[in-house]
């Protein structure tokens, strides 16, 4: 055997410290070396048997820690190379003796790469090689690196091989004749093939080994990232595809996690810490869209196949977001591509989607992927509804579509990566009503319902590193946002958006301790919108139901925008750098809105954003976290809107505030907490004073007040369990008259003599508990229950009769939202079973939606004259099945 041992480079790295020891000083760089390390005492590695006795031969770069003494302290292999040979080369360099690397004060501890090379002799090679296998996941078709191979040769001889980093393995001198060729994970059945050994011929085989049970992506749903943004939290795919009611949707599992409060039935609301579901923002790749869930909130609008994460951000967010108040969610598409060809088809109860993933070109350096999806609801509910007994003419029905498709660059080839993204959806429903069904006593309401919102993006992302202490990210974007209403044939809004967005960050790095980030995050376009009403608003005051109606039309457009600029630092003042994060930041809000009728914009206001976060670790396991800062929100694009084209309103503004602990309680268990409070001012209100279309419509009158506190214990999965308990208490309070600013009962509780009242989404209690188990033979079962304090509503005892309008109005015998819907409780399983062929695998599940419910009031409904009401309940239990196929090529 011809061993080589290389010494490579010595570099800026401290050695670590011993156990129990305070760390030592850094390092010094290597040009502040004199001389580096020079090995005294080489100890040559033994060659594995295995290895020999199949003719491998291998390199393995290790990395070295050499103390000021000469002596080897660590040992971490850098470059493996399987078959034993990391093994027998780091047992030997704990052996490696040097003189110490020398500095201007004396030696000095440094880390080295340093490579050891196993080569077979002249005399060892000459045995034939006339066996070559590749190992290969069932299913997934993906090589098995670094597994066991036992060969036994029609002689009865056995060699016991390992696989390399790419699956393959050979052997030498097997006797002609039957050979047997096994493998398999530890814990799963032994794959086993019996080859012909013909003398003088080398002979090939595909060995198609069992994968563990269940699917091992490794997906992060609220990303870990180098910030310090007081909530991270994170879950791995093989624990969002199991929750109940999800449809493996990592999007939707944001839902059950602490912060997030039960949206009503068919909204998909995001209601995120008592925050107005406006006042929260949602991206893909950093660029804004208007909504993240399909109609009901049972889907994203981006396929679970092409997310490679998504950061939800309930609160203490830094300053590359903005233009909200409340929470943020950020769904990260894929930026890998895989080597094999992928083909994914998913259908369930809702909806059927189709996704197809690869590498194109000669060198197969192009990434491709396209999706689709589309709901058939709309389809079903019209064959249903006469089993049912219902009137076929009165239809509810729902539909969606959503598509993507994404290009880029595979690898970094030193001009940086790119990729393009085109992606876009519709939702529609559509109310149709039997002919001669009377919707009430207005004649211009007859006839069907229908709404339709769309969204459509473009964009392409650039990324690149220049060094170690520069790197440049810009995502150029362009839309267009629609929404469509109609009621018949009087009642009809059109409203469309053509926006252009920019995201473009460069990051510096001038020392390891500091991370400076300038940002820019622009966006606007034009808008346009026409309305066509069956009754003129200015004559509301003296409407008179049996005066003939005057139709009413109108229409607008004009140009909106704004670059909103932001700097951010991250500071590691510690020598573990990873210890204290201290992050400051500064963002500029500022918008301008203009009108086609007028020559001054309807808008333009400015504001400053400064927040600063911190995260210190101060135990084993235990980290503080905390932050602070203002947030801005421009008013939303319905409350510009006036007929003489001018406006007075300005920012909404939330000074936010959390201070939290994560405590890592084992290999496996977790525990988050953290309190919050979050001041609102200038929030935009409708004006009590309004009686004609002349005056305001909306003020910056209104105060609010937010505040509770999160809790999350969290098994991550392991062997074969997995679940979570997430729990939040809060409260919601809002006054739009902005009554006693100072009143220390506001701050607890409110008054409603001063104007307080809850939030219409104030859930004081939300519990949510969710646990999965592996099965044998690759069943899986998990559940999840669920328990929402009721919404809070207004109650009505009685109704006033209007002669002139013929209709009644309700009168309520409280304040408003003094009352509460009772509590919402359900109890939903999951059952899941994986089947894995060769070439292609298959996942069928069966959710039990609501298998244990409590009452679960959506809204409350109201006779004629409000003398009698009765609860409308949420989903009954509902059995939704659902397969996914994934095919290999």
């Amino acid at each position: 055997m011809l061993l080589l041992a290389l010494l490579l480079a010595a570099s800026a790295l401290a050695a670590p410290p011993d156990a129990g020891s305070e760390p030592p000083e850094p390092a010094p760089a290597a040009d502040d070396l004199v001389s580096g390390p020079e090995l005294l005492e080489f100890v040559e590695a033994a060659y594995p048997e295995a290895a020999r006795q199949a003719g491998l031969e291998a390199k393995v770069r290790l990395l070295l820690s050499i103390d000021a003494t000469g002596a080897v302290t660590a040992v971490e292999v850098s470059a493996a190379a399987g078959s034993g040979f990391d093994e027998a080369a780091s047992e030997s360099a704990w052996q490696l003796r040097f003189r110490p690397a020398q500095s201007a004060s004396g030696p000095v501890p440094v880390r080295i790469e340093f490579e050891y090379g196993f080569a077979l002799g002249a005399e060892e090679a000459l045995a034939p090689l006339n066996l070559r296998g590749s190992l290969l996941f069932m299913g997934t078709r993906s090589p098995v690196a670094d597994l066991p191979v036992r060969v036994r040769g029609a002689d009865g001889g056995q060699l016991d091989l390992i696989s390399d980093a790419e699956g393959n393995f050979s052997a030498r001198g097997l006797p002609p004749g039957p050979a047997t060729v096994s493998a398999g994970l530890l814990g799963e059945q032994r794959s086993e093939a019996t080859v012909d050994i013909v003398e003088g011929e080398e002979t090939e085989i595909k060995l198609w080994i069992k994968p563990p049970e269940g699917r091992s992506d490794e997906l992060v749903v609220v990303g870990e990232r180098q910030t310090a943004d007081i909530t991270r939290r994170s879950l791995s795919i093989e624990e969002i595809r199991r929750v109940p009611g999800t449809f493996g949707d990592p999007v939707r599992v944001i839902q059950n996690l602490p912060g997030a409060a039960r949206a009503p039935l068919g909204t998909g609301l995001l209601v995120i810490r008592g925050s107005n579901p406006e006042d929260s923002g949602v991206y893909v790749d950093g660029i804004r869209i208007p909504l993240i869930y399909h109609l009901g909130g049972y889907s994203s609008v981006i396929n679970a196949d092409l997310v490679e994460g998504v950061d939800y951000l309930p609160g203490g967010y830094g300053v590359e977001y903005g233009r909200s108040m409340g929470g943020v969610v950020d769904v990260r598409t894929k930026s890998s591509f895989p080597e094999q060809a992928r083909l994914v088809w998913n259908t369930d109860a809702l909806d059927t989607g189709v996704l197809f993933e690869g590498r194109l070109g000669k060198e197969r350096k192009l990434g491709v992927a396209v999706a689709a999806r589309r709901s058939y609801i709309d389809a079903i509910i019209p064959l249903v509804l006469p089993l049912t007994g219902a009137d076929p003419d009165l239809v509810v029905k729902p539909r969606w579509y959503d598509y993507q498709l994404k290009i880029g660059n595979v690898e970094d080839n030193g001009s940086g990566r790119w990729s393009a993204f085109l992606f876009g959806f519709q939702d529609r429903l559509q109310v149709s009503t039997p002919p001669g069904f009377a919707q009430g006593t207005d004649a211009d309401t007859q006839g069907d319902l229908g709404t339709t919102y769309e969204t459509h993006r473009a964009y392409w992302q650039y990324k690149r590193p220049f060094g170690d202490h520069f790197a440049l990210r810009i995502v150029p974007s362009l839309g267009v946002d629609g929404i469509r209403f109609r009621l018949g044939n009087q009642w009809r809004i059109n409203q469309w958006q053509l926006l252009a967005e920019l995201r473009a960050e460069a990051e510096i790095k001038p020392h390891d301790a500091l991370t400076l980030t300038a940002g820019l995050d622009f966006i606007g376009g034009w808008y346009w919108f026409e309305a066509e009403l069956a009754i003129n608003p200015d004559a509301l005051s003296d409407y008179d139901p049996l005066d003939e109606r005057e139709p009413w039309t109108t229409d607008g457009r004009g140009r909106a925008g704004g670059p909103d600029p932001y700097l951010d630092l991250m500071i590691r003042p510690l020598p573990d750098r990873e210890r204290w994060l201290i992050n400051p930041g500064l963002r500029l809000n500022h918008v301008q809105v203009t009108d086609a009728r007028s020559p001054d914009p309807l808008i333009a206001i400015t504001a400053l954003d400064p927040r600063i976060n911190t995260r210190f670790r101060a135990t084993a396991g235990g980290t503080v976290k905390l932050g602070t800062g203002l947030y801005h929100q421009p008013p939303q694009p319905f409350e510009l809107w006036r007929p003489e084209g001018e406006t007075n309103l300005g920012f909404e503004r939330a000074l936010a505030s959390e201070l939290g602990w994560e405590q890592l309680l084992g290999d496996r268990v977790t525990a988050d907490a953290s309190v919050f409070y979050k001041r609102l001012d200038d929030l935009i209100v409708q004006n009590p004073t309004f009686t004609s279309i002349q005056d305001a419509y909306f003020l910056n009158a209104g105060v609010g007040r937010i505040y509770g506190a999160e809790f999350m214990l969290r098994h991550a999965p392991g062997d074969r369990f997995f679940g979570w308990v997430s729990y939040t208490l809060s409260r919601s309070l809002r006054n739009d008259a902005g009554a006693a600013a100072n009143d220390a009962d506001r701050l607890l509780g409110g008054d409603p003599d001063q104007g307080w009242y809850p939030f219409d989404f104030d859930q004081t209690h939300i519990l949510v508990a969710v646990a999965g188990y592996k099965l044998p033979r690759s069943w899986e079962v998990s559940a999840k229950v669920q328990h929402v304090t009721g919404n809070p509503t207004t109650p009505y005892d009685g109704g006033v009769y209007d002669l002139d309008q013929d209709f009644y109005f309700g009168y309520s015998t409280g304040q408003r939202n003094s009352a509460r819907l009772p509590p919402f409780t359900a109890v939903d399983l999951r059952v899941d079973r994986l089947f894995v062929f060769k070439k292609w695998q298959l996942e069928a599940y069966l959710d039990l939606l609501n298998v244990l419910r409590g009452e679960n009031p959506e809204f409350t409904l109201y006779n004629y004259d409000y003398t009698e009401s009765r609860f409308i309940r949420g989903l009954p239990f509902i059995p939704s099945p659902g397969v996914l196929a994934e095919f290999y090529f």
